[in-house]
């Protein structure tokens, strides 16, 4: 299978929020990628757990094979001006999108510097990868597929590529990716995390073979590898046509990032 996987992570030290039960390092991920076969992958930052500088670095030692995306924290900057000058910053710097991570960062995800952050990442062309798994200990949440409702209407110049689909939500959000031309839905995570269940795999079979054209997948490496992934997609899509299953592995997310590469060290 060709697979441009959607969402992976990698560290200068190997380490996994500040673990070492898997190894997180550039060598191990490039080495799993070649054995699934996957030629391409967003190389995603959280901010806070994973340095930019890391992610940029490995974009532009291997720029056939990474999307570099910059982890942000609005929550950490002073006003929404702020926010603006910070995702300029990511901008000139190459990135092609920005990683928010509401739950890690412990922040609401309807922040008005958060909805800023969103906002002008679409006034800039950059695709917003939101986690949408929300909810933490210690923090009431709205309904995930309400928030992002409520952002895909506030903010409807911004590509944003839903990550984790907000799981177990996933057939609520996809009456809203349907409706916004500017969301995707994705996978990633969800698909190996809830594995056993009856229903959610039958919700998956579902939007792989009816919305094939607004679905990604991903290993959210080092969580998972990109072997792993495939071949839980694999048996979640017994008998849908071979067209729609390129479209979740690779041709949605090249349509997403068209045109991007990665600059020159120099840029």
């Amino acid at each position: 299978m060709k697979f441009f996987d959607s969402l992976t992570h990698v560290t200068a030290d190997g380490s996994w929020i500040g673990e070492r039960h898997c190894d997180a390092s550039l060598p191990k991920l490039l080495a799993d990628m070649d054995a699934a076969g996957a030629y391409r992958a967003c190389l995603v930052s959280i901010a806070g757990y994973v340095d930019n500088e890391v992610i940029l670095a490995s974009a532009r030692a291997h720029p056939d094979r990474f999307v570099p995306i910059a982890g942000v924290n609005p929550h950490l900057l002073a006003t929404t001006r702020r926010v603006e000058a910070v995702l300029k910053q990511v901008k000139n710097a190459g990135f092609a999108g920005i990683k928010l991570h509401p739950r890690l960062n412990g922040y609401d995800p309807l922040d008005a510097k958060m909805v800023a952050a969103v906002e002008a990442a679409g006034d800039l062309g950059l695709v917003v990868l939101l986690d949408t798994l929300f909810r933490r200990k210690g923090l009431a949440t709205r309904h995930a597929p309400d928030v992002i409702d409520y952002l895909a209407a506030a903010c409807p110049d911004t590509r944003m590529l839903l990550l984790h689909g907000t799981g177990p939500t996933m057939m609520e959000l996809y009456e809203i990716v349907r409706c916004n031309d500017h969301l995707m839905l994705d996978l990633s995570f969800t698909i190996m995390r809830y594995r056993g269940s009856d229903r959610l795999d039958a919700d998956m079979h579902f939007l792989f073979a009816s919305t094939d054209q607004l679905v990604t997948i991903g290993s959210d490496f080092p969580e998972y590898t990109p072997a792993q992934t495939l071949e839980r997609f694999a048996a979640l899509s017994q008998g849908i046509e071979p067209s729609r299953l390129d479209n979740i592995l690779h041709r949605n997310l090249e349509r997403l990032f068209a045109g991007y590469r990665v600059p020159r060290g120099d840029a």
